[in-house]
């Protein structure tokens, strides 16, 4: 992985946890925000955290904000001060800027203004969330675009015993597997809680025999992968 430098403007409880995985990956974090309270709470998460004005160009460059890969606004309640500081960064030359959007009409106003990178948390959280209730088996998922999707299903009992050339999920349905989680139980563990656990198998080869109670971690399009759950 390489590592990059990224800018997280708005730390609130979503840019909380995202500088923090961030910085735990190994990247170069810059958390940016206008409460000093919440900058001191985060500092030693993140690589510089700094309490500024991010609407202000002069504070931004002051910062080496022109040289980060990424800019991520991550505000939320705030949506004109969302606007400016997309402006401020747009003519600060930062080239990647991700920006985060609560309502369809936001999300036209920041494409109006250039912004090509837009998410929202709560909606993919939303998403995945039902349809992690929705289908029987599916143990989680994890939305990659509003395209792709990877999810983590029990494996159906139809293919229990087979392998995944037999399977064939790939020609049948057009997803890919990407690896398979297995139960283990530990013997030699002390405590009860420590006993079972899950392995992860690596890439797996089409020899490779499905088993009961396996997890196979599955990449494909929302579609192909409805399809497949449905079936």
């Amino acid at each position: 992985m390489q590592r990059k430098k990224i800018a997280v403007i708005g730390i609130g409880s979503f840019g909380k946890l995202f500088v923090q995985y961030l910085f735990e990956d190994g990247h170069e974090v810059i958390a940016i925000d206008k409460d000093p309270v919440i900058i001191d709470s985060i500092k030693e998460s993140v690589t510089v955290a700094v309490a500024l004005d991010a609407t202000d160009e002069h504070a931004l460059l002051s910062q080496g904000i022109a040289d980060v890969d990424y800019a991520v606004i991550a505000l939320a309640d705030d949506f004109e001060t969302s606007i400016i500081c997309a402006d401020s960064l747009k003519k600060c030359g930062v080239k990647t800027i991700y920006a985060r959007y609560q309502t369809p009409l936001q999300m036209k106003v920041l494409e109006l203004l250039g912004i090509k990178d837009l998410f929202n948390p709560e909606e993919r959280a939303a998403r995945s969330m039902a349809e992690t209730l929705s289908f029987s088996g599916m143990r989680s998922s994890f939305l990659l675009s509003d395209d792709y999707s990877v999810v983590e299903v029990t494996v159906p009992k139809r293919y229990i015993n087979k392998t995944i050339a037999e399977a064939d999920l790939r020609h049948k349905y057009n997803i890919n597997v990407i690896t398979i989680k297995r139960p283990f139980t530990n013997k030699e563990a002390k405590r009860a809680s420590d006993a079972k656990g899950e392995k992860i198998l690596g890439i797996p080869h089409g020899n490779t025999v499905l088993r009961e109670e396996d997890v196979v971690v599955l990449f494909g399009s929302q579609t192909d992968i409805t399809k497949f759950l449905e079936t």
